[in-house]
């Protein structure tokens, strides 16, 4: 797997690398664009001295239809290098949302210091100006190309005025390009700075509902005003450092254009160039003014552009480190080692065709392996949140590694998205209904087993929404009660049918009677196939009488393996705290 970039030069060269034929192509078409728009003086000068002058018809008509072929040449260059240029800066910017997609949904957890709010922020807005360094670049160079070739005219057509050329542009050049890193390092601050403000609104959309009840509206517009406030003067002082690069860029070129007018009219006085020759340098002089101005804008965008791919790079190197963290605990079936280091514990989890093992949990000198082979159905009751929230995790790690098809592990957070019930239980949608609004008739998901819906408890869902599985979900799931959300999701991860299922606490806002009703289904769809394994971490009742095994994870003491009926009788302490435990 090629290697992350780590810092925004390593980010924009590997963009390079990878859009290599679009840049040359657009910047080689852009190059004769400006060539082309350079040598309209000199055209324009040829015609003055051939044709003009000497008041020749023939060549006067030769030359315009020269000047035509020129502007012919010039027009398509432009086009099509623009065009090429813009498809690459587009199919960047595509890539690099992508790859922070791709990397933010496949870490088994985000770093802690970053936020989904953050993550969309970069995916979007930074991406895009990263991705302008392609226009940048092919202008950049076809306006070097464009002065190279001014140049050599100049000294062709008067040595010491293209001398003057070639030593005054390269210094004011330099001049410019000097304050590109206070520009970058501003752009940088400007993106934090959006970046913070779309995490905060991110953080206020997805509590807005809890805001409105508590009455919280004011706290939560001071909230976001401040961060708000923060991106605006970052913006402030980064046009600000951009618009003084430009007016030092433009003063500085203005200078150079004017010393070279100087010289170019001391020349003419003495007699040393033609009128031909004077109308081609003044016309020539005149060009310069446009590559020198985008040489000087280009410095700034292209500072700008770094700025937003250095960003990029810390994300993902970070994203990386994150899952290279998860990574190091070793998953092979030889990793249950009894001395470890005891800031390192950690469970390890195996699977095999016939199941799936985790040992090493909880993390005290009493574990043991814990199996739960295919067909059967295992819940786990811990007393001790931080071990059981350890567990989840390197299940979830695991079975990413894995993916859906083998191993899925449904949180207990339900998230719903827009679109139908059945679009948010088969997570594919195979018609476009995002103009369908309020119409509840719109196909959008491939078919669900009545199976499916029978044990999720969904298909009492069903008989209470218009529509069916067509009923549109609004934002956040906000037109169903948290029991209606949780059936939904339990569904979804039923419909996905992985060999191994993980569920943490999937009815606790459904009533007895439905739990019950969920635990029975569940268990005889996941036993159907006789290979499927399911573990469930919950403390219900309903579920527990279901199960082939219960593991219970005391406070202390060593954990409790059997049936939930013969754990209920078990006459000893421990037996005592899993009755008070599970007991509603």
């Amino acid at each position: 797997m090629p290697k992350t970039p780590e810092t925004g030069a390593q980010m924009l060269r590997r963009a390079a690398r990878r859009r290599i034929r679009p840049l040359f192509g657009g910047a080689g078409a852009l190059s004769i664009w400006q060539v082309c728009e350079a040598l309209v003086p000199v055209a324009i000068g040829i015609i003055v001295d051939r044709a003009i002058i000497p008041l020749s018809i023939p060549a006067l008509i030769i030359s315009i239809m020269g000047l035509g072929l020129l502007f012919t040449v010039l027009s398509l260059g432009y086009r099509f290098g623009a065009r090429l240029c813009n498809s690459a800066r587009e199919h960047e910017a595509h890539a690099l949302r992508v790859e922070i997609t791709h990397a933010a949904l496949t870490a088994p957890s985000l770093p802690a210091d970053r936020t989904s709010g953050e993550v969309l922020s970069i995916a979007s807005a930074d991406a895009d100006t990263a991705a302008t360094a392609f226009q940048q670049a092919g202008r950049g160079i076809a306006s070097v190309l464009g002065m190279i070739t001014a140049a050599v005219f100049l000294l062709i057509a008067d040595p010491v005025t293209g001398l003057v050329v070639l030593i005054a542009v390269p210094v004011g050049l330099i001049i410019v390009a000097l304050p590109g890193r206070s520009v970058s390092a501003r752009a940088t601050a400007q993106l934090e700075a959006v970046a913070s403000a779309g995490r905060s609104a991110s953080d206020l959309m997805h509590g807005l509902r809890v805001i409105k009840a508590m009455g919280g509206e004011p706290w939560a517009v001071r909230r976001y005003r401040a961060t708000s406030d923060a991106a605006a003067e970052a913006g402030v002082a980064t046009g600000e450092k951009t618009g003084r690069l430009a007016g030092l860029g433009a003063l500085v070129m203005s200078a150079v254009l004017a010393i070279v007018l100087i010289v170019a009219g001391l020349r003419l006085i003495d007699g040393q160039m033609s009128v031909g020759a004077l109308i081609g340098i003044l016309g020539m002089t005149a060009f310069l003014t446009e590559p020198m101005r985008a040489l000087a804008d280009i410095v700034g965008l292209f500072a700008q552009s770094h700025g937003a791919a250095e960003r990029i790079a810390r994300l993902l190197t970070s994203i990386d480190a994150e899952a290279g963290t998860g990574d190091a605990t070793d998953t092979s079936a030889e990793a249950a080692p009894t001395t470890r280091d005891a800031a390192d514990i950690r469970p390890s989890v195996t699977t095999t065709e016939s199941g799936i093992t985790i040992a090493g949990w909880p993390t005290t000198a009493e574990s043991r392996a814990l199996t739960t082979a295919g067909g059967a159905l295992t819940c786990i009751v811990s007393d001790d949140a931080e071990d059981a929230a350890m567990l989840l995790a390197e299940l979830t790690s695991h079975a990413r590694s894995l993916g859906p098809a083998r191993m899925l592990v449904a949180p207990h957070d339900v998230d719903l998205f827009e679109g139908t019930i059945g679009s948010n239980i088969t997570m594919v949608v195979t018609a476009d209904s995002s103009d369908a609004d309020d119409r509840t008739d719109a196909v959008d998901h491939p078919p669900i087993s009545d199976e499916v819906l029978t044990a999720s408890g969904v298909d009492e869902l069903l008989d209470l929404v218009n529509g069916g599985l067509g009923y549109r979900i609004q934002e956040l799931g906000g037109n169903l009660s948290g029991g209606q959300r949780q059936r939904v999701a339990l569904a979804r991860a039923l419909n996905a049918d992985p060999q191994i299922l993980v569920l943490a606490e999937p009815t606790t806002a459904v009533d007895a009677v439905t739990e019950a009703k969920i635990a029975h289904g569940l268990s005889r769809l996941r036993r159907r196939r006789g290979d499927q394994a399911t573990i469930i971490l919950t403390s219900s009742p309903a579920f527990l009488a279901a199960a082939d095994t219960v593991v219970y994870r005391p406070t202390s003491g060593p954990l409790l393996i059997g049936r939930h009926a013969d754990l209920l009788e078990t006459d000893t302490d421990s037996a005592e705290a899993y009755r008070d435990t599970v007991t509603r």
